[in-house]
């Protein structure tokens, strides 16, 4: 199912943590965790496993937030009260997504999280936006995709969504092997093919034509 993105934060001064969850909630993201110490935020962020994280780089305990974005996969940016040459470049080597300064406002952290977004979209997720959100979508889910005007409605295995995109464009963004394009307007996810046949593709209860520009190249990928 699409869920809002994610965030977790390690921020040890509770009135900034408090602070920074008000904002992410206006900017329709969802706080599932936080901590004050690095060491528990790893933990649990390997349970949680939120999009986006937070770190402040000095916190209470022996490890700092860039030890533990040392650690991680996600995209995450540092917020730090510390201009010093030295804490930057240590954070930088880390390849955060973003810097914040504190004291930050809600439109600096509104950029920094954009910039965080921009590296979420990876083989196995997307970004879409809809009234204002912004909305992970598992590339698992996503059926088949079918092309109208300058738009794109991705057939989910639960719903749909609107994404204004050409055909070539959303293949380079999914960027995997289990999407295939069948015809100039539509292209299939192979993992969800019910039935084909050399004219068209059946996934769930639709029907999905394959064109003869495709047919050979569709039918060595999924024969």
């Amino acid at each position: 199912m699409p869920h809002k993105i994610k965030v977790y934060l390690l921020e040890d001064e509770i009135i900034t943590q408090e602070l920074l969850k008000r904002n992410l909630e206006k900017l329709q993201f969802e706080v599932c965790g936080m901590a004050t110490n690095a060491e528990t935020a790893l933990q649990e962020i390997q349970l949680l496993q939120p999009d986006i994280a937070i770190l402040d780089i000095r916190v209470h305990g022996e490890k700092t937030g860039v030890w533990l974005g040392n650690q991680l996969t996600i995209p995450f940016l540092y917020l730090t009260a510390f201009h010093d040459t030295k804490t930057i470049k240590n954070a930088i080597t880390t390849k955060p997504s973003s810097y914040l300064v504190k004291p930050f406002n809600t439109n600096d952290l509104y950029i920094a999280l954009e910039l965080a977004v921009s590296k979420i979209i990876s083989r196995s997720q997307i970004i879409v936006k809809e009234g204002g959100k912004n909305i992970v979508i598992s590339t698992q889910d996503i059926l088949f995709a079918k092309k109208e005007d300058q738009y794109l409605t991705l057939y989910l295995k639960y719903s749909e969504k609107l994404i204004r995109s050409s055909v070539q464009d959303f293949l380079d963004q999914l960027n995997s092997t289990s999407f295939l394009q069948v015809h100039r307007s539509y292209v299939i996810n192979k993992n969800h093919i019910t039935s084909f046949n050399s004219k068209e593709i059946t996934i769930k209860n639709s029907s999905i034509p394959i064109s003869k520009r495709f047919v050979k190249d569709v039918l060595e990928e999924i024969a």
